[in-house]
């Protein structure tokens, strides 16, 4: 067991790009709405890594988003993604993880998608009895706010609990909460990009998870 995951007794995952293979996707979503709401449209895997290479404040203001127009371009985005579903999978290896982790942790999502999203895939996957806690529709921005509000509603012990997340946003906001973070190297933001950050660990497979944890 790594030093400071010693007394964990719940993991709180993020959902996009952490538990749902979302990047491609998400990528072709976000192309498909840049003429409606006038944004920058992301050409090639190459110019996709220069804007993972960003925080995602500065990517949503580097492909041209503005703050106002942010909830419009969130709510299309998750209508779109509801539209398509079906071609959403899980990251490879993390049902199996998180089938695992159910028997040894109480597990959580937070998430800015929106529940019928994370309800139909955590079916189609076989995954909704793993999780006790679920909050989705969370403003991109305010994750600090949506943890803290999770622990309290579920009365979850803050002590105890560790957040998993591919952005560093999601670092951001765990070192605000005083939580430990583990980042994940296989979502939006690139493994250079979450190191900077400096989260507690970094994982590259969802293995690393258990071994991490030292889940037999």
């Amino acid at each position: 067991m790594k030093k400071g995951l010693e007394n964990i007794e719940t993991l709180i995952f993020d959902f996009d790009g952490t538990i749902a293979d979302t990047l491609d996707l998400g990528h072709k979503i976000a192309n498909s709405l840049s003429g409606k709401f006038k944004f920058k449209k992301i050409n090639g895997k190459e110019e996709l890594d220069y804007y993972r290479n960003m925080s995602t404040q500065e990517a949503i203001k580097a492909v041209g988003v503005s703050y106002l127009k942010l909830p419009f371009v969130a709510a299309a985005f998750k209508k779109r993604l509801a539209q398509n579903i079906d071609q959403l999978n899980p990251i490879d290896g993390i049902p199996e993880v998180i089938k695992e982790l159910a028997k040894h942790y109480d597990l959580g999502i937070l998430t800015s998608n929106s529940k019928s999203n994370v309800k139909d895939f955590l079916s189609k996957h076989g995954l909704t009895d793993c999780f006790q806690y679920i909050a989705t529709d969370i403003g991109v921005f305010r994750k600090k706010r949506s943890i803290l509000s999770m622990i309290k509603t579920y009365t979850i012990d803050a002590r105890k609990t560790v957040l998993i997340g591919d952005e560093t946003r999601d670092i951001e906001a765990a070192k605000k909460c005083e939580l430990p973070i583990i980042s994940v190297s296989w979502g939006f933001h690139t493994r250079d990009n979450l190191k900077s950050h400096e989260p507690n660990y970094i994982i590259d497979n969802p293995l690393e998870l258990l071994t991490l944890l030292n889940v037999q």
